[in-house]
């Protein structure tokens, strides 16, 4: 496996990683009605972040 393989596999689990997380924010969010939050979490980084630490999604 050449470096550049390896970046690459890398790459691919951190999108899936954070493709997972998004999901289960975005899960949460709509069983509690948060419907506001759901599209705002699209746009704004910071707010995602702390809507994470808040749910306990690492």
């Amino acid at each position: 496996m050449t470096l550049l393989m390896r970046d690459q596999e890398n790459l691919e689990k951190g999108i899936d990683q954070g493709e997972n997380r998004y999901a289960l924010l975005t899960q949460k969010l709509l069983q509690e009605k948060r419907y506001d939050a759901i599209g705002r979490i699209g746009v704004d980084k910071e707010y995602r972040q702390e809507l994470y630490r808040e749910y306990h999604i690492l």
